[in-house]
């Protein structure tokens, strides 16, 4: 049976995929909003907003596109229906295979741009840095290669302890000349009904050297856990914190009435940390601990370069990784019955709303400048960014019937709420 923790985390996750499809909700505007160190709040076509490029140290490994610092553009992949990786360029709106091999079928690791049962990617320092699955999905292998080509690299890899066992790996970060990897180790199981699951029962955090392949243990237990980010020497994650009395999840849930939500478990018994730790000595500082009202975020951008974000009560933080210092970025107006929050391209996307109506903010986190979403008079965002590259964003364009499909955005046209400039 999946803990209450872990099946916990499979939720907050669901929650995560429900929060994109769906942007959030949307709020009545109020007469003022406090914040950092901005005056009133402009809406997004009124004002220029300072873009930036992609950072690239403590970059983020998620999902099937990849920002590219060496091209201004995107890496994409989707092996169910091509065994190799692809090029974007938003500028030029192309799209080519990074295989320069004459006759080359892209159907195996000898060319550049396959690298086999490929789960996840990133362009770093001149190389691709990637996690595979090996061995019918039963083993992992981080693997690199010179972005100019090249046979594949393993650096580390993860067998199955038995015969029983599978050995999944998530790529997790990649920063200051290493590879931060989550190491589930599943125990194969038959259901009541004999079909197979999978639960997970044990996941450790380590970090592999991007260029001795070494391999060195950050967390044996990384059960409840969940990495922010890694600058330097410095990593922050979100702790997450069972009451003592919590039952087990689906106890609880048997015992209540037809419609609960599942997050009201969360509400009554999870209680969440916030903490940086130095990866060398090991010393903690706690910047939000179990008694206070940490609000998390279901986005996965939760990090940008030397800065975290995240929230305690109405107020959003943002914590600097490199200076170990924090400031209060933003404070919304009132209180809201859901939030979110993200941090890309410079900027905090600050979310908030309940069921019928939704706001949404952009504000610079080298000024405190807030720029208001313009919605649309709808009850929820428009565009949902997924990722980002040096100019351009892509995410899930809303239409006026609530359909929702992916469109690249210019940066800039995405701040001044001119989604009439989406392409696909």
């Amino acid at each position: 049976m999946l803990t209450s923790r872990r099946m916990l985390s499979l939720l907050l996750a669901a929650a995560a995929v429900i929060a994109i499809l769906s942007g959030c909700y949307a709020a009545p505007v109020s007469e003022t909003t406090e914040r950092g160190n901005s005056d009133t709040p402009t809406v997004g076509s009124e004002i220029s907003t300072a873009t930036y490029p992609v950072p690239e140290e403590n970059i983020r490994v998620f999902g099937n596109m990849a920002a590219s610092a060496s091209t201004g553009g995107f890496w994409q992949w989707d092996t169910f229906f091509r065994p190799y990786i692809q090029a974007y360029d938003p500028v030029t709106r192309t799209t080519y295979v990074p295989c320069y091999q004459s006759g080359c079928r892209h159907n195996d690791p000898t060319c550049n741009a396959c690298f086999g049962d490929l789960q996840s990617l990133v362009e770093y320092r001149g190389n691709y840095c990637a996690m595979v699955f090996l061995n019918n999905e039963t083993a992992s292998a981080l693997v690199t290669r010179p972005l100019t080509g090249g046979p594949l690299q393993i650096l580390a890899n993860w067998e199955p302890e038995t015969e029983n066992e599978t050995c999944r790996c998530v790529l997790c970060y990649v920063s200051a000349g290493k590879a931060y990897v989550s190491v589930n180790r599943e125990p194969n199981m038959l259901t009541e009904a004999g079909q197979q699951s999978t639960a997970v029962q044990k996941s450790s955090l380590v970090s592999v050297d991007l260029q001795t392949g070494a391999v060195s243990t950050i967390l044996e237990n990384y059960d409840g856990y969940d990495l922010y980010g890694v600058w330097g020497d410095i990593a922050a994650f979100r702790v997450l914190e069972m009451a003592e009395d919590a039952p087990e999840f689906e106890d609880w849930l048997a015992q209540q009435p037809e419609g609960t939500s599942w997050d009201e478990y969360d509400r009554q018994f999870v209680r969440y940390r916030f903490l940086t730790r130095n990866l060398q000595t090991d010393e903690e500082n706690v910047l939000v601990d179990a008694t206070e009202n940490f609000v998390r975020t279901v986005d996965p951008h939760r990090s940008w370069g030397q800065y975290a974000v995240y929230q305690v009560d109405r107020g959003l933080y943002v914590y600097d990784l490199e200076k170990q210092e924090t400031k209060r970025l933003f404070t919304y107006d009132q209180d809201w019955n859901d939030y979110n929050y993200m941090i890309l391209d410079g900027h905090v996307i600050a979310v908030c709303g309940t069921e019928d109506v939704c706001r949404v903010w952009a504000i610079s986190i080298e000024d405190g400048a807030v720029t208001e979403q313009d919605i649309l008079g709808r009850d929820r965002m428009v565009y949902t960014i997924e990722y980002e590259c040096n100019k351009y964003f892509v995410g899930l364009l809303v239409d006026s019937s609530g359909n929702a499909d992916e469109y690249y955005i210019s940066k800039e046209d995405y701040y001044r709420s001119n989604y009439d400039a989406a392409f696909r």
